[in-house]
């Protein structure tokens, strides 16, 4: 299948996709490269095997790559510079509002915007991303700018769990005024996590308002249809268990906010998540319920009705991006069955693509978009050919679609799933198969119940049913879940394994008897370049195994050149992707210490020349947010690591504790290691944080203190320096008892501090040991409480680092920061410059910011 508007409409996706995910000093070149390739093209001498291919065709597709290349070069100027507003008199007209167990989000547009004098943004100073005092001036500019835009709004609960009242009574349409602080996200600091400013750009957002107060409502309003029906749906759906119920909205609109933590998981784990995306999935679901219920009419009426239904269900779900990118391709799809089947589907389906590019250029940065368009384009392609498999003939006919269907979006989605999320559900695929009947069931019953929700006793039935399915799809699943290896963490493979696992999907479809006559041609062709250059006798023996024969050539198009090994192809396959995601050429070089920024807490990761790995802390836990599997696992799988030789604590509060249940549930870890304080390892909060049993395994828990050394590999050590022995009665315990090393790499050093204060620094001072070193890591965050001046003059570093993110202890202290500038010593800041990286080589020392 050849069409020349999918082609034309690939090269300019694909030149947008370059453009949009190259690095700009980079750029430049990959144009060239573009250019230069354009050049070779128009002078290319197609052979007769390949087809008739017409140089005019050949210059629209390298005109449609290059347009789409510096298309998608220049959507990052389409993001908004960071900004962060204290106080802000905010008035603003409400569009979505949704009240949550422990906070209330919705979406504002903004009409008017008072600032006070003094307030700090964040701007581009000197290509470091940090805070600085604006003029009157900018004021000015700020107040006429940020009308217009569109944010987040968030109103947390109280310490009782409350909601403030007037907040409750708000609803859409209605125009609001109250104070709130106004935050732009900052560019990405550390690589694998999640990128909001990119979040918020692809769906029409600007930032976030949290609101401080009450509010006054200024004009009452009028909510849209779609909103009163999804709080009548969860009025109506309060008569029942609130979790199950939560799951069930979930699935219905894509509200996750009412589903509990350890649900997510189990969805999680077996890969069955996306159906409370509102995306894909539920589009499909849709489809297919109003593809039976439309049977009887003709094609062109039930494809219109099919299109309708379509674009009321994404209303109905609040016109959330992910939901209106899904219902673009898929009345894409519905257009293209207007006409003569799978090739105008897939023309309109890669339409809808360059449309929604053309609309915002930052879309093909979007996991979202990338796997709803993956998807499509997998069912729509391999479908067909799946369905000719001997494997998929066996199952019976009413599974056989189904099963076509989701292998088909397992493999074109693949690759992007392992490089985005670090997991790969093995339980997925059957998971997937025998779930989502149900949960198909589930949606397309409860949306019946939803049209009916005005009157109780007509839509109770359906929720009723989708309620019992839904408990029998969440006890498969449990069962699912609880199968060992039901999931894995993956560490990076890196462009290589998405390239491989594409390119073998596009030699399936082209043909490999084609490739191989194909590279057996240009191999050809050279050795006619290379006869000129070398002896004919040597050339006739390296060549001999790429001379074509004729009856190769009358096979070329389904012979079977390879028959022979056919046997040796699974193995060969299996090998390659074992490879692939092994990265065994992921590898250090010099040693480096990075500060990943977790936020207000510390983590800290260690690796060496050989490739060892360490891990000191593991960032903040709470209720909301695990700092360990959001951002430090992903982190230490994004840079090619999956065994740690140690994991250190320095010491029990939950900004450094709290992420290590997380990190060691899925990386394979030597040991750990604590500081020895001796009777406060019983106290509640290194109970909270230590994994479960951990303690009763001396082996695997080691205590440290001061003269212990850890040694690494290329002549790397660490020595520790705190603590001596228990301090007690301190301004903080457990800070003043935190784990102090100091590690030495090359003649250079440095010192990592834990949370130590005053008492503890002067305990090792008194230790009589080197304090003097290369880098310095402020100690906890900053704080005033360690700034020891004698201490700190003993020293004498080239750079400061730390670690820290929004608070409300006033880190970093005022003083810290005054002090390091007076000593003309560069500090570096994760809240400000992202996660740093500290590389040790021996010709000297480089600090890396994040962004």
């Amino acid at each position: 299948m050849r069409d020349p508007w999918v082609l034309r409409s690939a090269a300019l996706l694909s030149g947008g996709l370059c453009g949009a995910l190259t690095a700009a000093p980079f750029r430049f070149w990959l144009l060239g490269f573009f250019c230069l390739l354009g050049v070779r093209l128009l002078y290319w001498q197609p052979r007769d095997f390949f087809g008739k291919v017409y140089r005019p065709e050949i210059l629209l597709l390298g005109v449609s790559l290059l347009l789409g290349f510096i298309y998608g070069s220049l959507a990052e100027r389409t993001l908004l510079e960071p900004l962060a507003l204290n106080k802000v008199e905010i008035t603003g007209t409400l569009k979505d509002w949704n009240i949550g167990p422990d906070k209330t989000v919705g979406t504002i547009f903004i009409e008017e915007v008072g600032l006070e004098d003094g307030e700090v943004t964040l701007g581009k100073i000197n290509e470091d991303w940090m805070s600085t005092k604006k003029s009157p001036s900018d004021k000015a500019d700020q107040e006429k700018d940020l009308p217009g835009q569109t944010y987040r709004l968030v109103v947390y609960s109280d310490k009782l769990g409350e909601v403030p009242s007037q907040w409750k009574g708000v609803q859409p349409g209605d125009q609001l005024h109250f104070q709130a602080r106004l935050e732009r996200p900052k560019p990405l600091g550390t690589p694998g996590a999640f990128d909001l400013r990119l979040y918020n750009a692809v769906r029409g957002l600007s930032g976030t308002l949290t609101a401080a107060g009450d509010v006054e409502l200024v004009r009452a309003g009028e909510p849209g249809l779609s909103w009163k029906i999804r709080r009548k749906v969860h009025t109506r759906l309060e008569a029942w268990d609130p979790q199950e119920t939560g799951v069930l909205e979930g699935i219905f609109f894509g509200d996750s906010s009412h589903i509990p933590a350890e649900i997510q998981e189990r969805y999680k784990v077996t890969g069955v998540l996306h159906v409370f995306a509102a995306s894909g999935s539920n589009v499909a679901f849709v489809l297919g319920l109003v593809w039976m219920i439309l049977r009887p009419l003709p094609k062109q009426l039930r494809i219109t009705g099919a299109i309708l239904v379509l674009i009321l269900y994404a209303v109905l779900c609040g016109g959330n991006a992910p939901i209106v990118r899904a219902t673009v391709l898929g009345v894409a799809v519905l257009i293209g069955r207007f006409g003569r089947g799978r090739v105008a589907a897939l023309r309109w389906l890669f339409f809808a693509g360059v449309g929604l590019f053309i609309l915002n250029p930052l879309i093909l940065r979007d996991i979202g978009f990338q796997l709803s368009f993956c998807a499509a384009w997998g069912m729509l392609v391999l479908v067909p050919r799946l369905l000719k498999t001997t494997g998929i003939q066996r199952v019976p006919a009413p599974f056989r679609s189904a099963l076509a269907s989701t292998v088909a979006a397992q493999a074109a989605t693949l690759p992007l799933l392992i490089t985005a999320f670090h997991r790969l559900s093995l339980i997925g695929l059957l998971a997937n198969v025998l779930i989502l009947f149900i949960l198909g069931s589930v949606l397309e019953i409860g949306l019946l119940g939803v049209i009916l929700a005005f009157s109780w006793w007509l839509c109770a039935p359906f929720f009723q049913v989708s309620l019992w399915l839904l408990a029998g799809a969440n006890k498969i699943l449990e069962v699912l879940a609880g199968v060992p290896w039901a999931d894995v963490w993956i560490i990076n493979p890196g462009p290589f394994f998405g390239l491989v696992w594409f390119g073998g999907i596009g030699v399936i479809l082209w043909g490999k008897e084609r490739l191989f006559f194909s590279l057996k041609v240009g191999l050809r062709s050279l050795r006619r370049k290379l006869e000129t250059l070398l002896p004919k006798p040597f050339l006739a023996k390296i060549s001999q195994p790429f001379m074509i024969s004729t009856e190769e050539v009358e096979r070329a198009a389904g012979g079977g050149i390879a028959n022979h090994y056919r046997h040796y192809r699974p193995i060969g396959v299996v090998l390659l992707l074992i490879v692939l995601l092994w990265s065994p050429w992921n590898s250090a070089r010099d040693l480096e210490v990075d500060l990943i920024d977790v936020g207000q807490g510390d983590a800290i990761l260690i690796r060496t020349p050989e490739n060892h790995a360490l891990l000191i802390d593991a960032g903040p836990r709470n209720e909301r947010f695990d700092a360990g599997e959001r951002i430090v696992l992903p982190y230490l799988l994004q840079t090619g690591i999956g065994h740690l030789d140690a994991v250190l604590i320095t010491h029990e509060h939950q900004d450094h504790i709290g992420g290590i249940r997380a990190v060691l549930k899925a990386i394979p870890t030597d040991w750990v290691g604590i500081p020895k304080v001796e009777k406060r390892l019983g106290n509640e909060e290194w109970g909270a944080g230590l994994p479960l049993g951990l303690a009763d395994h001396p082996e695997e828990l080691k205590a440290l203190q001061t003269g212990d050394r850890i040694e690494l590999d290329s002549g790397a050590f660490l020595e520790v320096l705190g603590p001596q022995y228990v301090l007690s009665n301190t301004h903080s315990d457990p800070n003043n008892n935190s784990l102090v090393m100091k590690l030495s790499y090359s003649g250079h050093n440095v010192f990592l501090t834990g949370d130590m204060e005053q008492e503890e620094m002067e305990e090792i001072a008194g230790t009589g040991c080197d304090l003097e070193t290369d880098v310095f890591k402020e100690p906890h965050h900053g704080s005033r409480f360690s700034l020891d001046r004698p201490w700190l003059d003993g020293i004498h570093p080239q750079a400061v680092l730390i670690s820290v993110g929004k608070n409300t202890f006033g880190h970093p202290a005022p003083e810290i920061i005054g002090y390091w500038e007076e000593r003309h010593v560069p500090v570096y800041r994760t809240d400000e410059q992202g996660t740093l990286r500290v590389i040790l080589q021996d010709g000297g020392i480089e600090v890396a910011a994040g962004r």
